[in-house]
């Protein structure tokens, strides 16, 4: 019934649309339905891309422009114009995706095939009825093909009232990882300097835990050759609350006895973990961690790089995703997942997604939603040398990591991750916690709140991933 109504509303939009503009409607072109026969007679498709992964600007399909990958999408789109008889354009001017869909439908046809942004710049034109619901696209594009188009947490965000109205290019190396949070980064050069054992061997042995760090702080917490501080951690108070939040072993959400979807922001278990975040923040480990309660991760990222703390926290963009990220800034770090709680094990890697980059969607009234998905389908097949994961791996050690345990962690965190509905107001909490309230406080005086966006969003977004994806 959802997926009716949701429907409905699509073509109500159409319609009034359409009304509005005085134009008469266009017909749909009919097509072969054998996918290897079809011929598009030279029709434009027109993607439009606006991923914000690169500081200069200049990239193509997410990669920087002459690299290699940017090679291969180009080889990759030159040959999907060739087999459909269809000619490709990508936009990546930087507009506005959002000004750029409602600005254009009042026309009543969308000129655009696809876009490609942030899920935290596209869901609220999702849920009103802009783009097209994939779940009715099923013969041409395999969404539940979690390898190709991202796994259930991934796609969360675009999960609404029975619908699907995004999917992730999970195949094409790279793309996925950028929208990690919590990925601990060692600077492995002081680790060395203060002749410790190397973090990556706690993960090993299921050793990397909230009080093996706690251990740690006073030793990694030192002063340098310059007679400056080094803090065993750096990070931003949202950041290491919400990494922290699942790794006693409970996820954002769960469902309770009679099935319903809570949120484990006010649970037990939960709460363990986030009273240990408060200790960290403004308790008696707080003397060994700076915590900005501004949020200001560019200053932590700069800090860290400058060698002021051993340890701090970054999402994969900042880490392996743009030309000024970690990787190309940093001669010796080490990655390793946030340490976890007496409740969790190793799979609780605390690591979770704000937004999803990279989303890609169909508008609603774009002139053929069926053709769209079978261009991006055939142009999000995996490119050659990448069809595996252990290509991926390949690749990142080569290129990104000094050691395969960092490779083995990063991969893990996509594996493990979980979405947090930062974009929901779940987490709002974590912004504002102040060293005046006790955890406990804080909580309560978000409750109500946390209640309603539980209903309003939570309910809705779950159901929906569930009877989509099981």
């Amino acid at each position: 019934m959802k997926k009716v109504i949701s429907l409905l509303f699509t073509v109500c939009i159409v319609f009034s649309l359409c009304c509005c503009s005085q134009q008469a409607e266009e017909a749909v072109p009919s097509y072969e339905t054998d996918l290897g026969d079809i011929d598009y007679q030279g029709q434009e498709f027109v993607f439009v891309q606006r991923n914000g992964e690169h500081s200069t600007g200049e990239e193509y399909f997410g990669y920087v422009v002459n690299t290699a990958f940017a090679d291969l999408a180009l080889e990759r789109v030159r040959e999907v114009e060739n087999k459909y008889n269809v000619k490709i354009s990508v936009n990546t001017s930087g507009n506005d995706i959002n000004n750029l869909i409602t600005t254009t439908s009042v026309t009543g046809l969308v000129p655009y095939d696809a876009v490609q942004t942030a899920t935290n710049a596209m869901v609220s034109l999702a849920r009103a009825g802009y783009f097209y619901d994939f779940t009715y696209l099923g013969d041409y594009l395999d969404y539940t093909n979690s390898a190709k188009w991202g796994n259930k947490e991934y796609l969360k965000p675009v999960c609404w009232d029975g619908g699907l109205y995004g999917v992730l290019p999970a195949a094409w190396p790279m793309l996925k990882y950028r929208s990690i949070d919590g990925a601990v980064v060692v600077n492995e050069t002081l680790i060395s300097r203060l002749s410790q054992t190397d973090p990556r061997e706690f993960v090993e042995k299921d050793e990397w835990t909230w009080r093996k760090l706690e251990e740690l702080m006073p030793v990694y917490n030192h002063i340098n050759d310059a007679g400056d501080e080094v803090k065993a951690l750096e990070t931003t108070v949202h950041w290491l609350f919400r990494t922290m939040h699942p790794t006693n072993g409970e996820g954002i959400i769960y469902k309770d006895e009679k099935g319903d979807y809570q949120l484990s922001l006010h649970s037990p278990i939960t709460f363990e973990a986030m009273q240990t975040a408060w200790n960290w923040t403004f308790g008696e480990y707080s003397t060994f961690v700076t915590i900005d309660l501004t949020n200001n991760w560019t200053a932590m990222l700069q800090n860290f790089l400058d060698g002021k703390s051993v340890l701090t926290l970054m999402d994969g963009t900042d880490l392996c995703g743009a030309e000024n990220s970690i990787v190309y800034k940093m001669e010796n770090f080490g990655v390793v997942p946030f340490p976890h709680g007496p409740n969790g094990n190793a799979d609780s890697t605390g690591s979770t997604i704000t937004a999803t980059r990279c989303i890609t969607s169909i508008p609603a009234i774009c002139k053929d939603p069926t053709m769209s998905a079978v261009i991006l389908n055939a142009i999000y097949d995996p490119l050659p040398g990448y069809e595996t994961e252990e290509d991926e791996f390949d690749y990142l050690r080569k290129q990104y990591f000094f050691d395969d345990r960092d490779v083995t962690n990063f991969m893990k965190m996509y594996h493990t991750i979980l979405y947090n509905y930062r974009h929901e107001g779940i987490t709002d909490v974590y912004i504002n916690i102040k060293g005046n309230k006790s955890m406990q406080e804080s909580l309560e005086s978000f409750a109500n709140s946390d209640e309603d966006n539980r209903l309003k969003y939570v309910v809705n977004m779950e159901s929906t991933a569930e009877e989509i994806f099981g």
